[in-house]
């Protein structure tokens, strides 16, 4: 079988003295672009560094806002939501190519990277909320695949193997009023031109309760968060995945920051937002190597190399800062790397 291959949500809490709200401003008036650009860079050299083999670029914005305000601008655009090429672009991917060409000049080898585009229904429903337009639908579509195109044109000192399509509503939301054949069409139009480029597209659902539409579409790649939820893998059937030509990115370290502290206090009797030195047991004693391996374990034993990729179940943003955020990216690389290791030594 072919290595699972480690790769990670992007959302990371920022620094220590920086908000989210400062680079959603820096972002946009680009009045400090050289601490802006130096925050990005830094952050995804130490994704490299803690071992995460496909790095997604380092994601200090809203998800949503980032591209959705973009494209609700009428300046950006030549009709409304219709947004122009020039606009149609990922800041952070321009960035992250100076690293990029460093690592091609250090290592000889092209970094492989994952790019994270807000969904069509996600994009939809904070845009136009629940009633069903069909024509706006496609069109947030279309402009999902602008913004795809644009990234592979930035990525002139790094391949994108993954486009991952931001959709946890679907599955989820009981607002969604679209047909199934609405939303195939949607997520076709956002997904052709990737997968024509030779990139795996992925779509990052909370639950998995939707893959079999899913499967009728040319993104190829389901992920899921079954490190919280291992009853999730329940609801798929590997014949399906396998007539279809679908894969697995499967969440085998657990994001819910909330619950784990919550577990935390519950174990050691404390309030660990308070006292920050037990903010650690989460990543020693809690999501450690041996349980993100474990986890590999359980979920291949039902769906064997429909698993392509594994990563934490969702992103950090709202983790307690960024050192436990990366301790935890480093443990989910050793156990993926151990279980690699292992399947190496069973052939």
């Amino acid at each position: 079988m072919q290595d699972i291959t480690f790769i990670d949500g992007g959302s990371l809490p920022t620094p220590e003295g920086l908000t989210r709200e400062w680079v959603k401003t820096a972002a946009e008036n680009r009045d400090e672009d050289e601490k802006l650009f130096s925050l990005v860079r830094e952050t995804f050299q130490k994704k490299i560094n803690v071992g995460v083999h496909v790095p997604t670029y380092p994601q200090f914005r809203d998800m949503i806002g980032q591209f959705l305000d973009i494209i609700k601008d009428e300046k950006n655009c030549y009709e409304p939501y219709v947004v122009k090429d020039e606009y149609a672009k990922i800041l952070e991917l321009e960035i992250i190519d100076e690293v990029a060409k460093q690592y091609r000049e250090e290592t000889g080898e092209t970094l492989e990277v994952r790019v994270c585009i807000a969904g069509p229904t996600d994009l939809y429903l904070q845009a136009f909320g629940a009633a069903p337009f069909a024509d706006a639908y496609h069109i947030i579509a279309l402009d999902i695949e602008n913004f795809i195109k644009q990234a592979f044109k930035a990525a002139k000192n790094f391949k994108i193997r993954v486009i991952a399509l931001d959709e946890p509503s679907l599955g989820m939301n009981d607002r969604i009023q679209f047909s199934d054949s609405d939303i195939i069409s949607a997520l076709t139009l956002a997904s052709t031109y990737a997968r024509k480029q030779g990139a795996d597209v992925e779509i990052h659902l909370h639950s998995p309760l939707k893959y079999k539409l899913v499967c009728e579409t040319p993104v190829n790649v389901i992920g899921f968060e079954y490190a919280a939820t291992p009853s999730y893998i329940d609801l798929l059937d590997k014949k399906i995945l396998e007539n279809s030509n679908t894969y697995i990115r499967l969440g085998v370290s657990r994001t819910d920051i909330s619950s784990l502290i919550g577990m935390v206090n519950e174990t050691y009797g404390v309030n660990a937002w308070k006292e920050k030195e037990y903010m650690q047991k989460i990543v020693t004693d809690l999501e450690n190597p041996e349980l993100v391996k474990k986890r590999l374990e359980n979920a291949f034993s039902i769906l064997g190399d429909r698993i392509k990729y594994a990563s934490p179940d969702c992103g950090l943003a709202f983790w307690p800062d960024q050192d436990i955020a990366f301790r935890l990216l480093e443990n989910t690389a050793k156990g993926i790397n151990a279980f690699n290791a292992e399947m190496k030594n069973q052939k």
